[in-house]
């Protein structure tokens, strides 16, 4: 096949050519990601009761909700929280179930649930998590005179409208844009003088702001069309509604102020300590980001221009994580191509070679942009890492095809016979060492939950790559060789040969002699380098993935006291001044936003997001937030998570190392009572334990007997608290384009004030009055603590209590929970976190790294023709895995997802060399060599491309150790365990294989007349 393809070169180019330009058009139509398009397997759902507590709302509405969704398919878990007003169910479903019919599922059952509902409640809604809601950056607004009514108004009218109109922009969600009403604030003294009262004033602005409609009227031939016009439009109609009262004319405006008014505050939007509207921006799937930046900022530049007293700036970008992200791996595979070619040309001292050689990986690299389009796999921060990862191993193919021509053209063959010699001789071993590579990753597929589905990328594109590489090492190579050293006479006499394969090579004699002279002391530290592999693995922390340097945090704080909206606004503002930091804003209270994870917050809770200058003095940074939040306010609660981007809601589960979950003492227990618990398990353990979310609540409870002899109703009572607390709507005044709602003001005064001087109408007596009976008479109030949140799972409500636990101290404290659940009469007690989630995809990758190590057996077995040479190659792995451990021990590094996978891909990659060694010793001895002098030449052929191959795939990575995107973080820890293995690998494979091959083929202990092969 080589020499019918050197005969059609042209053939063979043009071919080449044709697929390197589909290659290069390709590459500009992938589209650019973050991250793999992988469904997020997570559904929320949302029960609202703006009338009820959150125990009322956990009995009636989440507890049946939560017990008819368990009944889902494919779930995985489940779990409610349930806070006053509202709760949110949040099902997490196993992987590989197809989340758009799980969706259509809940929401069946959703349906099925709404019989055993309140009737008032509305339909609880389904959120199915997607990475496509993510905002791809925020926009602050602010404005240099402060917020004005025209400020909001160009926000949302303007500002919003224009970008919701771009084709790359799907939704603007916006927040701090604050409503308007037209507010009535009764004076009540002067409605009492005239008798009148609030009933009095709902019924009169209902009556006449009536919506009669059209209607149709026929006279004769012709038809009309009549409409009645009965509405409130403006401020002043709203004055002088007539009121009719004890037989006398009034002015809703003689006894209530009538004023159009913002709504009162439910939270506020911060951004640098001033007022700020905030517009989320959520990107249209078919759009890159790339247009999507470019689209903003002209957005952006020409508010500036036309607006210049209001400010727009950008936070929270994703653009521009995913642009630095993604040109760091571009450059650091640019890099390592420049790398891997001063290796080969360093080591074949040829420039033309080298030259060939990196032609040839680079139009492979190509090829694999064009696999990539018909697999429709997309450039995301995965699939180039992994691609990065495979150009140390595509060159391998090219280096050795190059390399072993070189030799038959040293030995004195023609250049159409060292191509031809040189080529088909690594056919076998090539193919064979690129399918124990892939035979590695192919287990890695079935990795349960998203990992699995996310690193199918980089599987992918290692196997496109080594696919690309070998092919163009067979086909391409040969041709382009015997193209550029046409016409370079080659007439080496073998001594010369043997020479140039000799040089350089005094110090591999000096150490193979001191192997083989000792063979029991090398045998020895083997064994004891292989023993150490598991001492190594405890001594390394467990985590899921890597900690990923960053410059931002969110910060979320519940205050714990019963705080108005302003001063929760004060409260934020000292923190965020409290500490240094380039840029802040903060989410104060309830905001707009239509989109995002279902929560609100409550008038005590802000979310603050800040950024620092530099990703080291983070940590400082929290540390020093957490100590002024413990100094100044003791009671608050707090917790720091990472900025919402599609990696978070991919991979981060939100779990603490370990969550106990103390079963039914909580449910309608006092909040003392878990206080009580809390104390007692940071007492049994000696670690911190967060204080309870709690909140005061008052209770007016009404007396009936009292209400039945005084004739007052118990609707009666509702509505007077209602509108001393907060105010009633009573109708919509329609002015033109704006629908304004009519709102009747709140009293403004404490529920002791209420008590002491409201007055709730009585039933009608004989002279048809109604004398007023003071509220105290009828209700007394009692004040009491409650759970601020309500957390329950299938297993039913729990109090959870978050541990910051090391992982071999985990069952130690384990055992001291069970005492403190015993101790305290809990019914029980279960355990979560991310340290068990830890152990099962460590236990995962360990049955992966075994089933690997299984096929590798399988397919060498068929190369070699033997059951015991397989085993030699295999030798080596522990002694990789355990020089990879001690690396990563000694970098800092952790134990992880990433490092784990660079362990299991090293097992493939570094027994290449082992094979090409042992292929040639073989061939060698079947041309008639004895067994030392076959094992010394074969090890002195190979010796350069072994030394080659393994250099190029070090120097392929290098690049990502000294890059600080979030891809190069990502693969830091994978890099590591490669390069401690390959480096260690290599030596194994010069001196330790030749020699444990050496002590099983010696004659000395084979039986008389036997031939093990």
């Amino acid at each position: 096949m080589i020499r019918f393809l050197l005969q059609r070169r042209i053939a063979v180019l043009m071919s080449f050519l044709a697929l390197v330009i589909l290659g290069c058009v390709t590459f500009v139509t992938l589209p650019v990601s973050l991250l793999p398009d992988v469904d997020v397997p997570r559904i929320a759902v949302r029960a609202d009761g703006a009338s009820l507590d959150a125990r009322e709302l956990e009995n009636m509405v989440v507890a049946p909700l939560r017990r008819e969704l368990m009944q889902v398919g494919g779930l995985s878990d489940i779990r409610s929280e349930t806070r006053d007003g509202y709760g949110i169910i949040r099902l997490t479903m196993d992987y590989g179930v197809d989340t758009d019919l799980a969706f259509i599922e809940v929401n069946e059952k959703i349906d099925a649930a709404m019989n055993s509902l309140p009737r008032d409640i509305s339909r609880p809604k389904a959120v199915k998590a997607s990475v496509a809601d993510i905002p791809v950056t925020y926009l602050q607004l602010t404005a240099a005179s402060g917020p004005t009514p025209g400020f909001y108004d160009v926000a949302d009218n303007i500002v919003r409208r224009r970008l919701e109109q771009l084709p790359e922009v799907a939704l603007v969600d916006i927040s701090g844009v604050p409503g308007k009403e037209l507010r009535v604030t009764p004076d009540y003294d002067r409605m009492h003088s005239a008798g009148i009262t609030l009933a009095d004033v709902e019924k009169a602005l209902k009556d006449n702001n009536a919506e009669p409609g059209s209607m149709t009227v026929r006279d004769g031939y012709y038809e009309y069309s009549i409409h009645i016009s009965g509405k409130l439009r403006t401020s002043e109609d709203v004055e002088n509604v007539p009121l009719m009262k004890n037989g006398r004319m009034h002015r809703l405006g003689d006894f209530c102020e009538v004023e159009l008014a913002e709504c009162q505050a439910q939270g506020y939007s911060l951004f640098n300590g001033h007022r700020a509207v905030t517009m989320a921006v959520i990107k249209n799937e078919a759009s890159g980001m790339a247009d999507l930046d470019k689209a903003i900022y002209s957005t952006i530049e020409y508010f500036s221009s036309q607006y210049p007293d209001i400010s727009i700036t950008k936070t929270r970008s994703q653009t521009e994580l995913l642009d630095f992200t993604i040109s760091n791996l571009r450059q650091n595979l640019i890099l390592g191509l420049v790398l891997v070619f001063l290796v080969c040309a360093l080591f074949m001292r040829n420039w033309r070679m080298p030259v060939v050689i990196g032609f040839t990986v680079v139009v492979a690299v190509i090829i694999t942009f064009l696999l990539f389009y018909l697999f429709h796999i997309s450039i995301n921060i995965i699939s180039l890492a992994g691609l990065i990862l495979a150009v140390g191993m595509m060159i391998d193919n090219s280096v050795i095809v190059a390399e072993n021509i070189m030799q038959y053209r040293n030995r004195g063959y023609s250049l159409e016979d060292s191509c031809v010699a040189g080529t088909t001789e690594m056919i076998t071993p090539m193919l064979s060492s690129s399918l124990t590579t892939v035979a590695v990753f192919l287990p890695l597929v079935f990795m349960s939950g998203i990992a699995g589905a996310i690193f199918a990328d980089q599987a992918f594109s290692i196997t496109a790559g080594l696919f690309s590489s070998y092919a163009t090492g067979i086909t391409l190579l040969p041709v382009l060789v015997s193209i550029v050293e046409k016409g370079r006479k080659k007439d080496i006499s073998q001594t010369e040969a043997d020479f140039g394969e000799e040089r350089g090579s005094g110090w591999y004699d000096k150490g193979i002699d001191f192997i083989f002279s000792h063979k029991s002391a090398t045998i020895l530290f083997v064994i004891l380098v292989i023993a150490s592999l598991f001492p190594l693995a405890k001594a390394l922390d467990v985590e899921r993935l890597p900690h990923i340097d960053s410059t931002e945090t969110i910060l979320s704080v519940n205050w714990n006291e019963n705080i108005n909206i302003d001063e929760n606004r004060v409260r934020s503002e000292k923190v965020a001044g409290a500490v240094d930091n380039e840029e802040w804003a903060a989410f104060v209270g309830r905001q707009d936003f239509m989109l995002g994870d279902n929560s609100e917050k409550g008038a005590s809770e802000t979310e603050f997001y800040f950024r620092v200058s530099d990703s080291d003095k983070l940590q400082a940074f929290k540390d020093s937030l957490t100590s002024f939040l413990r100094r100044e306010y003791p009671a608050a609660v707090c917790g720091f998570s990472v900025p919402s981007n599609p990696f978070e809601q991919v991979f981060s589960s939100g779990e603490a190392p370990l969550e106990a979950r103390f079963m039914t003492g909580y449910a309608g227990g006092s909040v003392e009572k878990a206080a009580r618990l809390c104390s007692a398990v940071e007492g049994a353990t000696g670690l911190h334990v967060k204080d309870i979310p709690r909140q005061e609540v008052t209770d007016i409870r009404m007396d009936p007997e009292r209400m039945l002899l005084y004739g007052v109703s118990a609707s009666d009572v509702r509505n007077t608290i209602d509108v001393a607390f907060k105010g009633s709507q009573t109708t919509i005044l329609r002015s033109y384009q704006d629908y304004i709602p009519v709102r009747i003001s709140d009293r403004g005064i404490t529920p002791d004030e209420l008590l002491a001087t409201e007055l709730v109408s009585s039933s009608a007596g004989k002279d048809g009055s109604r004398p007023g009976i003071p509220l105290s008479a009828l209700a007394h109030a009692v004040k009491r603590d409650v759970p601020g949140v309500i957390n329950a799972s299938g297993a039913g409500e729990y109090l959870p209590v978050e541990l910051n636990v090391e992982a071999g101290e985990t069952d130690a404290v384990i055992e001291k929970l069970k005492e403190v659940a015993m101790a305290e009469e809990m019914a029980d007690v279960a355990f979560t976190g991310s340290i068990f989630s830890n152990r099962k995809m460590m236990k995962e990758l360990t049955v992966i790294l075994l089933v690997s190590l299984l096929m590798m057996y399988f397919i060498l077995c068929a190369q070699f023709e033997s059951f015991v040479q397989p085993l030699i190659v295999l030798l080596e792995i522990p002694v990789d895995v355990s020089f990879a451990l001690l690396t990563l021990l000694v970098c800092g590094e952790t134990l992880n997802l990433m490092s784990a996978i660079g362990i299991i891909v090293t097992c493939g990659i570094v027994v290449n060399d082992s094979i090409l060694k042992l292929d040639s010793i073989n061939e060698l001895r079947r041309q008639g060599m004895p067994l030392a002098e076959a094992v010394h030449t074969a090890g002195k052929r190979r010796l350069k491309p072994i030394l080659m191959t393994s250099l190029t795939t070090i120097f392929a990575m290098l690049p990502v150790l000294f890059t600080s995107d979030m891809g190069s973080e990502l693969q830091r820890p994978l890099a590591v365990a490669m390069i401690g293995s390959m480096a260690v690998g290599t030596l194994v494979s010069i001196f330790v294989i030749p020699l444990v091959y050496y002590l099983i083929y010696n004659p000395r202990h084979l039986k008389k007349g036997g031939n093990k092969e």
